[in-house]
């Protein structure tokens, strides 16, 4: 076996990135870093992977990574991971932020193919029919989030979010609560709307009333004011499970404006396990989900269907894990929670 980009990295005390960006004058690097890579590289009888870089038979060692939001804490993880894969596989990855928009996303695939990338990962929430289309008629390997099928050229990752919800309600459940709410996102997301059927199932499983679930948009600012509609119902809930960490958050928010004690008047739970929710006061109990992992199994999935002379594609699932923290205890035993300052007309903070 020969020596492999690892091993020049580790020689010559750099990054792969930076090997890579050596190798291919992609980035300026400094005289001595470059002389030491070089070096390595003489060394240890380094050869770039001509295999791998002729990987698409001509085509560029570049891949596309769509993403949905660059600035959602829920992302930068799985951005890492994959480029970290990309790099070890002396590939590069191009990653470009459509921020929910359909026509946004179209015509960043449409740049990737006029770059002649071999792969697309594409981890947004919705997809447009043509974006699907236009890749497999150009035999672009593509991995989807939660696409639902599978084919040619086709890959599939499913997060499992119907167990962390489960998980989540069965915790609550167990501590004791009865009245639970549920603040979802936007249904027109299919992560929305499978978190939210999963709550009314395993309520209704549980013998519990799944009638408090309300839809808002996975954002901080609807969590808050989601939450102060589910505060001011006759019989507030004492627990609230939240589609999403930046939901929960706002929920924390507006507890705290409403001098309402978390938990030990309301108990909040998230979804994610954003690097935020350890650090919530109090720490939030939520869901996680493994996003390095999402990113290694998105590049995972785009090298196996180019290895393979059918670009054959395969469906990935993603566990979700329970992590209890500070913010779910027992319901105070014999006490309807107090309405006292609530306030009417609030404001986000």
């Amino acid at each position: 076996m020969g020596a492999s980009i690892k091993d020049v990295a580790a020689k010559a005390g750099v990054s792969i990135a930076t090997v890579s960006h050596v190798l291919n004058g992609t980035r300026i690097t400094s005289q001595p870093t470059r002389e030491r890579v070089l070096a390595a590289i003489r060394e240890l009888g380094y050869s770039q992977n001509q295999s791998a870089r002729n990987l698409a038979r001509g085509r560029s060692t570049l891949l596309g990574l769509l993403i949905s939001d660059v600035r959602n804490p829920f992302f930068p993880d799985i951005t890492a991971a994959f480029q970290d894969q990309a790099l070890a596989h002396e590939m590069d990855a191009l990653v470009m932020n459509t921020n929910y928009d359909p026509h946004r996303t179209l015509n960043s695939v449409r740049r990737l193919l006029g770059l002649q990338v071999p792969g697309v990962a594409i981890l947004t929430s919705q997809i447009d029919p043509a974006v699907i289309d236009m890749l497999a008629r150009h035999r672009i390997a593509a991995v989807y989030l939660d696409l639902g099928r599978v084919d040619k050229s086709i890959s599939n990752i499913v997060i499992e979010y119907e167990t962390g919800i489960v998980l989540m309600l069965e915790h609550l459940s167990q501590l004791g609560h009865r009245r639970i709410a549920y603040i979802g996102g936007p249904l027109h997301l299919n992560s929305a709307q499978r978190r939210k059927n999963a709550f009314i199932e395993t309520a209704a499983r549980l013998g519990l009333d799944p009638s408090l679930a309300l839809d808002a948009d996975f954002t901080v600012k609807g969590g808050y004011f989601a939450c102060s509609k589910l505060l001011s119902v006759p019989q507030p809930p004492t627990a609230i499970v939240a589609g999403n960490d930046l939901t929960a958050i706002g929920v924390l928010h507006r507890a705290y404006d409403g001098k309402i004690r978390v938990p030990e008047d309301l108990s909040v739970t998230g979804f994610d396990d954003i690097l935020f929710a350890e650090y919530t006061q109090p720490a939030l109990t939520t869901a996680s989900i493994p996003r390095a992992e999402i990113g290694r199994v998105a590049f995972q999935a785009i090298w196996t269907m180019l290895s393979d002379p059918e670009l054959a594609g395969r469906e990935y699932r993603v566990p979700t894990r329970l992590v209890v923290r500070e913010s779910t205890v027992p319901p105070a035993n014999g006490r309807e929670r107090s309405h006292h300052g609530i306030q009417s007309e609030p404001s986000v903070r």
